[in-house]
């Protein structure tokens, strides 16, 4: 029978042996006008990751910071296989507690290790919709 729901322990437990969600920080950034343009012209020279998405019509830009958390601890496991744990679980901000890896769009995770045990494979709106030349 397919997993409807995790359990807050189970997730803990699942979070402490992946941290993908930890390797950048995504963050909405609002309905693409004329007067934002700029804006994300000077986050794709510094590095961001645009994603753009239609809704109802409008064009709406997220922006993700490949910046990984500096919490995020390696862990080398005895068979080699590197793990990452969060350094502050215990204390972690309300975001991360909220923070729900099996959601669409490009805050999603598609590997997300909830995904996996929910048996919830990325529908493949967790990629990038349209061409981040999109602006130019």
């Amino acid at each position: 029978m397919k997993k409807t729901r995790l359990s807050a322990k189970r997730k803990s437990e699942l979070c402490l042996q992946c941290g993908k969600c930890c390797m950048a920080m995504s963050f909405y950034g609002g309905e693409v006008d004329d007067e934002v343009r700029d804006e994300i012209y000077w986050m794709e020279l510094h590095g961001f990751t645009i994603d753009y998405v239609k809704k109802r019509g409008r064009l709406e830009y997220f922006f993700t910071i490949p910046q990984r958390c500096n919490a995020l601890q390696e862990i080398s496991a005895p068979n080699g296989q590197t793990h990452y744990v969060c350094g502050v679980y215990e204390t972690r901000p309300q975001m991360c507690r909220d923070y729900d890896g099996t959601m669409d769009g490009p805050f999603g995770v598609a590997d997300c290790l909830w995904r996996d045990e929910l048996n919830q494979p990325a529908n493949g709106k967790l990629v990038q919709i349209e061409s981040k030349n999109h602006l130019t």
